[in-house]
């Protein structure tokens, strides 16, 4: 006890301007700690969010093909959410008004998936009804593309099994029966719906496939399917996106990259500022020793005035990092006010919803890190404090 007493009116005292000194260490933890941990939430909510838009849209959490089990035995696992048969084609589409044509992936469900909670998180219907289709459901960016309106008839040529030969073109016209959008912009631009039956009767149920959201395990939900049916073929979200998912993996290994970095810069920062602290107690260090205070207790002095220095800078970091975290959308809109009253142009950061998020687990990490960092550099500190003679530290107060 007496040593931490002892340690935090070393860390705080007024003589030399320690306390100044220890006060700009703590608060620079703390700005370094919140500085990592909203960069490292940022960019954990914005991978989550686009990994969210792949599994609600583009490629579902399983897709299950050539099985013999029903979608109702599918359904009575453990840890599946919904289940559903689709279609997917490719086709051209034309409007001969606008004399415009675009390739764009046909999809068709066999139930009303559009309003399951998983689909309709990342899935907008603006006009027009998404069941019952006679015709074709677009994205607003195709519509803008192709200069259609509503209930504009459209050309589509479709590939389909042929009698005489293996694919053969088939063309036929269908209306404009309403818009959507989406959160992903390349899935909005490349894909159309329209009604299962009707795209089944043109190209056949022989391709068709059957989709999962899952609630539970994946890895479990797998192991189970195979173990009913060990011929299904299933695949999984991360390698129906392969490309994409190794791109955005890879985008991660850069972030820490980049926090390597920050956290270089923390080093070099916490090195200074240990060696500073160290410099103005170096004198009462000596006068300990030359009292009869053993090394050791000397040192655990000066590695207690570090640990107190560099727990309260973690602690308010943690906090304000809490804070800036679960309010940045507050923060980036005072920011980007702040921004026009100085400039009189708005940034676009407000227009981006950012959903920051960052685990305890990460966090702790971050802290032990820093923690780390401080004890080492204290320590190394003190090795070099009696490199000189007790009696020439006290008459010189210098290293």
């Amino acid at each position: 006890m007496f040593r931490f007493r002892t340690a935090f009116r070393y860390a705080f005292s007024k003589t030399r301007g320690q306390r100044a000194t220890s006060i700009m260490i703590l608060v620079g933890i703390a700005i370094g700690l919140v500085a990592l941990l909203v960069i490292s939430a940022v960019m954990n909510g914005l991978q989550n969010a686009q990994l969210d838009q792949l599994r609600n849209l583009e490629s579902f959490d399983l897709i299950v093909s050539s099985t013999d089990l029903s979608k109702q035995q599918l359904r009575s696992i453990d840890g599946v959410d919904y289940v559903f048969t689709f279609l997917e084609t490719n086709a051209l589409i034309v409007d001969e008004d606008s004399e415009t044509s675009q390739s764009i992936r046909i999809r068709a469900f066999d139930d009303d998936v559009y309003d399951t909670a998983r689909f309709s998180q990342s899935f907008t219907l603006l006009s027009g009804r998404s069941y019952d289709l006679d015709g074709l459901l677009i994205s607003y960016t195709t519509r803008k593309n192709l200069l259609i309106r509503y209930e504009d008839e459209l050309k589509l040529t479709f590939l389909k099994p042929g009698r005489t030969a293996t694919i053969v073109p088939y063309s036929t016209t269908l209306p404009v029966d309403g818009f959507f959008s989406s959160r992903m912009t390349e899935f909005s631009s490349s894909t159309a719906f329209m009604d299962y039956g009707i795209l089944a009767s043109i190209i056949g149920e022989s391709d068709s496939r059957i989709g999962l959201y899952i609630k539970g395990n994946q890895k479990d939900v797998v192991q189970r399917i195979l173990e009913l049916d060990p011929s299904a073929g299933i695949l999984t979200w991360q390698e129906y996106n392969k490309a994409l998912y190794s791109a955005l993996m890879l985008e991660k290994t850069l972030m820490y990259v980049f926090l390597a970095f920050m956290f270089l810069i923390i080093c070099v920062n916490l090195k200074n500022s240990t060696r500073r602290l160290l410099s103005n107690k170096q004198k009462e260090g000596a006068m300990l020793r030359a009292i009869g205070c053993s090394r050791r207790f000397v040192n655990s002095i000066f590695l207690g005035q570090g640990i107190v220095i560099c727990l309260m800078g973690e602690i308010l970091g943690v906090i304000l990092g809490k804070l800036v975290i679960a309010n940045l959308q507050n923060v980036l809109t005072l920011f980007d006010n702040i921004v026009f009253l100085v400039t009189g142009n708005r940034t676009v950061l407000t227009l981006i919803p950012f959903n920051a998020t960052i685990g305890n687990i990460e966090i702790l990490f971050v802290c032990v890190f820093i923690f780390l960092l401080s004890l080492l550099f204290t320590a190394v500190g003190c090795r070099r404090i009696y490199r000189s003679e007790i009696m020439e530290v006290i008459l010189n107060a210098s290293y």
